[in-house]
């Protein structure tokens, strides 16, 4: 008579369910040390040449967010915390990891000190690997979420949103209210390292004006001077960037519509520039927009599907003229980078053109220096 045996797999599954029942096999948990965990005054990556920029550090008052790892859980369908897991590396274990040590904690930050309440312990285990994730600005109303759960396994994720909404590409735009949006990641800390430093990298493109006069008579001496009346980009501009920390960024399919007035229509707002001459930072501002990776058609470009005005008077006595302009099929803006565009009259016409602004460069190239894993 043939009998039926139970397998290897269900054998060792009894095994393991009894060995379970023995509370001297349960892990025990790690304890803590007397050490709290500190963050040090961050840092903000830029090139050595940068002069400006909307944010070289973090304004007095501000706060960011942060996400904390160490320990890993026993199973997927197992949520008791591995003490063994502690000492491995972060790309081993991200897996099996929820924010256990910290989930949308802010961290303010005054006088090149960060405080955070109520303060977490470092483990007793000095050879623990801690992972922290930080985003800038924190709070409700500053254009980030975290979209990963508060028990959710894996790397974690955020959601950047520019605050406008309008569908009418005639709504004024405030480019005050754009926040520097940033992102830092200080991966497999251990306690022994002592503060925590973090390296914020911007995520959006920056984006200002400045207009060259090379109008020049035969001789070569200046020629004709312009004024600038007014300056304006429309159109539609798109909204959000979402980062997830293992894989990198992704661009949902959201927008909004408006104009952005870098130089107003008064009659005080306007700008002449001799022959021969240049004006930066026309607008004296830098729009921070977002550059979408996944759009490369010509009707909708990285920044949108945008149109520049510009009005304009060349020479004395000369006609008042309002010029439209579409962005050059070749500029392809990364994030983290800010742009010149410049406005170069020759003659009595002009070409735009968009160049890596060295003076206000926050990246080389653009590309963060997080590394995606």
């Amino acid at each position: 008579m043939k009998r039926n045996y139970p397998s290897v797999f269900m054998l060792a599954a009894l095994a393991f369910a009894m060995t379970a029942c023995d509370n001297e096999e349960i892990p025990v948990p790690p304890s803590y040390s007397d050490q709290y965990i500190e963050f040090g005054a961050p840092s903000i990556h830029v090139e050595a040449e940068t002069k400006t920029g909307p944010v070289e550090q973090l304004p007095d008052g501000s706060s960011f967010g942060v996400l904390g790892y160490c320990l890993a859980q026993t199973a997927p369908d197992n949520e008791t915390l591995n003490p063994a897991s502690g000492n491995q590396i972060w790309a081993n274990k991200k897996q099996l990891c929820y924010p256990e040590v910290f989930y949308k904690q802010e961290v303010k930050y005054e006088n090149g000190t960060c405080t955070y309440a109520p303060l977490e312990k470092w483990y007793e285990q000095k050879d623990y690997n801690y992972s922290f994730f930080a985003y800038y600005p924190f709070g409700d109303d500053k254009g980030f979420t975290v979209t990963t759960g508060e028990k959710e396994l894996g790397a974690p994720k955020v959601k950047f949103s520019i605050p406008f909404s309008s569908t009418d590409e005639n709504t004024p735009l405030d480019d005050t209210q754009v926040p520097d949006a940033m992102v830092a990641q200080e991966i497999d800390v251990v306690r022994n390292t002592g503060q925590v430093q973090l390296n914020f990298l911007h995520i959006l493109t920056g984006l200002n004006f400045q207009v060259n006069n090379y109008n020049a008579t035969e001789s070569g001496d200046p020629g004709k001077s312009v004024t600038i009346h007014s300056l304006k980009l429309k159109g539609k501009f798109y909204k959000s960037v979402e980062i997830n920390f293992d894989s990198g960024y992704d661009f949902p399919d959201e927008t909004f519509y408006g104009t952005y007035t870098i130089l107003g229509d008064e009659d005080g707002d306007d700008v002449t520039i001799g022959g021969l001459e240049s004006v930066s930072a026309i607008g004296d501002k830098t729009l921070l927009l977002v550059s979408n990776l996944n759009k490369t058609s010509a009707t909708d470009g990285y920044l949108g599907q945008l149109t520049l005005y510009i009005e304009y008077t060349l020479g004395e006595g000369g006609t008042r003229t309002t010029k439209p302009l579409t962005r050059p099929e070749n500029f392809l803006p990364a994030g983290g980078t800010i742009y010149t565009a410049q406005l170069n009259f020759i003659g009595d016409s002009f070409v735009l053109n968009f160049v890596v602004d060295n003076d206000q460069k926050w990246e080389n190239g653009g590309d963060s220096d997080i590394t995606f894993e």
